[in-house]
């Protein structure tokens, strides 16, 4: 892979922990932590993330998208196989108000990446659906 498509790789990985965390910081209501980035911060960074990944995808020809949105799909794949694992014991239905922030970040990101491998695998064209599916196997069960 060309260091711009691995760099692509990095940034939606990027992208993705920033909206989880907005998420997260919109969700946990009014806690007043100084430590935690205003909602306009949170914005801002997603919308740098979001134009530099464009920037990015713009410079690989068709393979080089190809590959990089395969090895997101496969990469996405790997954790939603080990939510089981990670939100063991744990339930949707629990309380916000009552629901650590652990939890709160680590359903929020299973939600997240179930919804993105969705689109990436909604797009994915008749050949590359066939070179995935030969990757990746069955679609792992939900938890909860």
């Amino acid at each position: 892979m060309t260091p711009t498509a691995l760099q692509l790789l990095l940034v939606l990985q990027q992208l993705s922990q920033a909206r989880i965390r907005f998420s997260c910081g919109q969700l946990s209501g009014a806690v007043d932590d100084r430590s935690k980035p205003s909602e306009q911060d949170a914005a801002s960074r997603i919308s740098a993330r979001e134009h530099l990944a464009l920037r990015l995808f713009a410079l690989l020809d068709d393979k080089q998208r190809c590959d990089v949105m395969l090895a997101r799909a496969q990469f996405l794949r790997l954790l939603l196989e080990s939510a089981p694992r990670r939100l063991q014991g744990w339930s949707d239905q629990d309380p916000l108000d009552r629901m650590p922030p652990s939890r709160l970040f680590e359903w929020i990101s299973h939600d997240f990446e179930r919804l993105e491998l969705a689109q990436i695998e909604a797009q994915m064209a008749t050949g590359e659906a066939a070179r995935y599916l030969g990757r990746v196997g069955p679609v792992p069960p939900s938890p909860g």
